[in-house]
């Protein structure tokens, strides 16, 4: 089992020791945790994933960091938030969505914090909006809903930590648009990847309009 939170934990006396792992056929990250015992997002941030959940393949490398006190099992996962203001429209861009494996249009929402009806509206003309909770195939390209007149700013940068649920809020941008700039990809394998930024994403004007 992963370490649980203790209060007598003395960090000097953990395993701070960081191995490689290959991953098995049909293993998840909570396998993957259970079999080295610690937290899913504290492996999904040591490997800068772009989503915790994403299905992983066959004979990946994963980095698996050293023991903590307590093992993160949930600040990483793109969860719904009662306190979220869901969106009809997406500020910025990119205006289109390449699914990847486990995607559903509720999820595909949820990682733009759009509502699911606004990205419904998109989709349904391609044929995907009809069951918001129904699996979509992976490679599907998705137009997303756009703020007009909005715009980000672009960027190249190197990763070393973290995964896109830390990373989009500081920019002032979603998970979504992040995995839209760069559909390829799933993780680093040792830090210091480069992928684009998309930051400061701003409306251009106090009113605008929803643009498919």
């Amino acid at each position: 089992m992963p370490l649980e939170k203790n209060f007598w934990c003395d960090p000097d006396a953990l395993n701070t020791t960081t191995w490689t792992y290959t991953t098995k056929a049909n293993e998840t990250i909570y396998d993957v945790a259970a079999a080295v015992k610690r937290g899913v997002c504290d492996i999904a941030r040591e490997n800068c994933m772009a989503d915790a959940l994403m299905p992983l393949t066959t004979g990946e490398t994963l980095l698996i960091p050293g023991e903590a006190c307590e093992a993160d099992e949930t600040t990483c996962l793109i969860v719904a938030d009662a306190d979220d203001n869901y969106s009809d429209c997406v500020i910025g861009g990119p205006h289109t969505y390449t699914t990847v494996k486990g995607d559903t249009l509720a999820y595909i929402a949820l990682k733009f914090n759009l509502t699911v009806a606004s990205l419904q509206a998109t989709a349904e003309p391609q044929g995907l909006g009809y069951d918001p909770n129904a699996t979509i195939v992976p490679g599907n390209d998705i137009k997303v809903p756009l703020c007009s007149p909005s715009k980000c700013e672009i960027s190249p940068w190197a990763v070393t930590y973290g995964t896109y649920k830390d990373w989009a809020p500081k920019l002032g941008t979603t998970v979504g648009q992040l995995m839209a700039l760069n559909p390829t990809f799933n993780h680093s394998e040792g830090g210091g990847a480069v992928i684009e930024w998309a930051y400061n994403c701003v409306t251009l004007a106090e009113n605008t309009t929803v643009i498919s």
